[in-house]
């Protein structure tokens, strides 16, 4: 017995990670593979669609496929919530399959959800939407205008709530579906700290907090600051969203 993908999104107009995981899921194994060609993400989801097969036919040549596909496999950050999940079962039915090479394998859907919906973290970006580094914590001048990234998993934001309260925040970037939200803090009106929540549709677990410091102590930006940012599913777990309707992300 090996533990497939666990519960994901569910509906068919979710943007193509959701789609595609949905496939994979219900063992769509052949419909998987044709859906990602020519897609920059394909590795992964061909490497899930190779295990699929093996587990389908059981035949040598396939799991041999599967666990050339699952060893190219680029590192999927966490913050990529359905890719990340699809390429740890990958690799973790693979290495059951190399422990036992003439197994009979039968799948089974691990419990829970794939990604549930969290708001894990706050990361302060430059004006061009870069991370930055130089503080243990999320922080800006009381005069506002840092842009801070709301890390975690979700969908689509509903409401963006400051101290619990609902706002209409400064957004800076994001706000679809599966887009990492960037925003530009406030002044601080007195406060040394804003605790910050979002609604989704469905409930999103944690709150975040930025904090005001006129120290001098500016993050810097990291030495890949060529590095475009990443705008997928704020499903960043850094990150950052990923479907789970049922549950970016």
């Amino acid at each position: 017995m090996v533990s497939w993908v666990p519960t994901g999104p569910i509906g068919p107009n979710d943007p193509a990670p959701g789609q595609r995981y949905l496939l994979l899921q219900q063992f769509q194994c052949d419909a998987l593979a044709q859906s990602v060609a020519g897609a920059a993400d394909a590795a992964v989801w061909l490497a899930g669609a190779a295990v699929c097969r093996a587990l389908q036919t059981g035949s040598q040549e396939d799991w041999q496929r599967a666990t050339a596909a699952v060893a190219i496999t680029p590192r999927i950050p966490q913050r990529q919530c359905l890719e990340f999940r699809v390429a740890a079962t990958s690799a973790s039915v693979v290495a059951q399959y190399r422990s036992n090479p003439g197994g009979i394998f039968k799948a089974e859907p691990s419990p829970g959800e794939a990604c549930p919906r969290q708001l894990l973290g706050l990361t302060v970006v430059d004006g061009d939407l870069r991370p930055v580094t130089g503080s243990t914590r999320a922080s800006g001048p009381r005069t506002g205008g840092t842009i801070v990234r709301l890390d975690g998993y979700y969908v689509r934001v509903g409401e963006v709530l400051f101290d619990g309260v609902p706002t209409a925040p400064d957004v800076v970037s994001g706000g679809g579906d599966y887009q990492a939200l960037y925003l530009r803090m406030p002044p601080a009106d007195g406060r040394d700290a804003i605790r910050i929540s979002i609604t989704d549709t469905a409930d999103v677990a944690g709150t975040v907090t930025f904090f005001y410091d006129d120290s001098g102590n500016t993050p810097s930006p990291p030495d890949d600051a060529a590095t475009p940012p990443d705008s997928k599913r704020p499903g960043e777990a850094p990150a950052v969203k990923g479907s789970n309707k049922s549950a970016t992300d």
